[in-house]
């Protein structure tokens, strides 16, 4: 079978792009399905969930490719009231029927909303296929409205293939203090939550800036201090992403950075920390922003997104 390039007008035999090849070629224009614009949710004072006017990517599956809708905005069909003991996850959701070809019984844009199961730790509920997801909203035990819900972190944007995502989180220590001076004990300090919508490379990058604990001067070399880092996600060392930094007396500024591929969901990053030998860490952080002294940059963590996993 022949296909005809997109841009390409039919012919005097009416040959021309199929809505499968359209779909196919919008659909490898984007990484994922989510929103490009608008499409924000907000409670309201009955049983039903405001939509804002905008555009989202939507799919039947990977082989049917990708849509590109426009909705102007409007309410979802009422949901229930909260349940008196236990909140529960709604997600409101936008869906591209396909009367022709998927026996919808429209074409229109719609929107729609799937509820969830109360419990005192709510589970997510499950959207039908073909469905993209707008919103997560929390809706507290009790509630008689659904203005009493709230948003459950960033919705999925919709990526433009090879884009990035920019910063996924940050975790910014501005204490000036000094560490634990017991050797090898284990801390996990710093969470970041983020979410990928996609498989992606993931950069996990820090800075501190320390000394060792009873130096006396940036010239005291009889203190020595070396304190060591490592990443996690999820709970597990990434493989080999531990460093260890050596002070003495000066306030040293000192970095390390780590790249993985990282599944898309919804994870937590953190670091695990240990004084590895020597006195304790002393933490330096000054909120100046000269350029003499905004070098004390305490302990700053960020997370960034490099791109897709190929």
């Amino acid at each position: 079978m022949s296909t005809v390039a997109l841009g390409i007008a039919p012919n005097t035999s009416n040959i021309g792009v199929t809505p499968l090849v359209h779909r196919r070629i919008l659909g490898a224009q984007f990484a994922n399905c989510g929103i490009i614009d608008g499409l924000n949710v907000t409670g309201r004072n009955d049983l039903r969930y405001n939509v804002g006017a905008g555009v989202a990517v939507c799919s039947r599956g990977d082989s049917d490719g990708k849509t590109i809708a426009y909705h102007e905005g409007g309410q979802t069909p009422a949901v229930s009231a909260g349940d008196p003991s236990n909140p529960r996850v709604d997600i409101v959701w936008i869906c591209a029927h396909n009367q022709l070809e998927y026996k919808d019984s429209d074409n229109y844009v719609t929107l729609g909303v799937t509820q969830g199961t109360p419990s005192a730790n709510p589970a997510e509920p499950t959207i039908p296929a073909g469905c993209t997801m707008l919103r997560k909203m929390r809706m507290p035990a009790g509630a008689t409205s659904t203005a009493s819900a709230t948003q459950m972190w960033t919705p999925d944007y919709a990526l433009p293939y090879g884009s990035s995502l920019g910063k996924l989180g940050e975790n910014w220590d501005r204490r000036d203090m000094t560490g634990d001076s017991t050797v090898k004990k284990y801390y996990f300090e710093q969470p970041i939550d983020f979410t990928l919508p996609t498989d992606r490379m993931v950069e996990f990058q820090f800075k501190t800036n320390l000394s060792s604990a009873g130096a006396t001067s940036w010239s005291d070399m009889s203190h020595r201090c070396e304190w060591a880092i490592g990443f996690q996600l999820d709970g597990k060392d990434l493989d080999h992403s531990c460093a260890n930094f050596v002070s003495y007396g000066a306030w040293q500024t000192h970095e390390t950075s780590y790249i993985a591929a990282v599944a898309a969901g919804r994870h937590t990053a953190r670091l695990r920390t240990w004084l590895q030998n020597g006195s304790a860490p002393v933490f330096h952080y000054n909120p100046s922003q000269d350029n003499k002294d905004a070098l004390w940059c305490g302990r700053r963590f960020i997370i960034w997104d490099r791109g897709p996993v190929v």
